[in-house]
């Protein structure tokens, strides 16, 4: 994990993930922009996935485009949901200015499972950034302006406890299976794709494939995603904490830190 300054009002953090044989690198970078007029008091983030087309033969050219909208599409509607991150923190200047989050997802190698392992990814990289605080000055005219603090670690961070995981179960046969390999996921004809919290609260789903899935397997592999998804969020936080307690010791892997 590294975290880059750019300037003093745009900070980068990056975080490379690998689950199996999927390997994702997922960047967030904040930048001051103009709320959004049906939600003038909040900030919001913007995804973008990027499918190299080193990852699979099928993403040469223009072919990991409609992935990757898919992709982007998914955690647009996970995060939503209000729950999910105060976006409230990201306000700035009511209907003026707000702390736009860009996350950048790079694909590098398809091995299956991307959903799970892009979700584990960007929630540990919204874990790990910073963005810098910042101080409304009035003048006597009612003139506003905003300054940035000159200490770098004078920053604050997001409240991720609620930012959800996607499991995605893949129907073969009568029975499912989680974190399916690519021959696996050849296999099933349905996906189920649920996104649960920490608590166990779903807050998104999604089925894909041409197959079909009645009540009673959907409400079984509900269940069943809950079960993995609660000891996921517990695994992944241990992991974030430990990192993080070890401060400048932190083991390096290639130019990430």
């Amino acid at each position: 994990m590294a975290s880059v300054v750019l300037s003093e009002a745009e900070k980068v953090y990056v975080l490379h993930g690998v689950q199996g044989h999927t390997d994702v690198l997922v960047g967030v970078k904040a930048e001051m922009g103009t709320p959004k007029m049906q939600r003038p008091r909040e900030g919001y983030l913007e995804f973008f996935v990027d499918c190299s087309a080193n990852a699979a033969p099928e993403f040469e050219g223009r072919g990991g485009e409609e992935l990757g909208t898919e992709i982007a599409n998914m955690f647009y509607k996970i995060f939503g949901n209000k729950s999910s991150i105060d976006l409230k923190s990201l306000c700035i200047l009511p209907g003026e200015h707000c702390w736009v989050l860009y996350v950048d997802v790079l694909l590098l190698e398809c091995g299956g499972n991307l959903f799970d392992t892009i979700s584990i990814a960007v929630k540990a990289a919204l874990f790990n950034a910073r963005i810098p605080k910042v101080h409304v000055l009035e003048d006597d005219e009612g003139t506003k302006d905003i300054e940035l603090s000159d200490d770098p670690y004078d920053c604050m961070r997001l409240n991720v406890a609620e930012v959800p995981c996607v499991v995605t179960l893949s129907r073969i046969g009568h029975r499912h299976v989680v974190d399916a390999t690519l021959q696996e996921e050849a296999c099933s004809l349905a996906n189920l794709l649920i996104s649960v919290t920490s608590k166990g609260t779903l807050t998104c789903m999604r089925k894909l494939g041409k197959g079909s899935l009645d009540p009673e397997s959907i409400f079984e592999m509900i269940e069943t995603g809950k079960r993995v998804a609660k000891s996921l969020h517990l695994s992944l936080q241990s992991i974030l904490n430990q990192e993080e307690s070890l401060g400048k010791k932190r083991q390096k892997i290639g130019f990430l830190r």
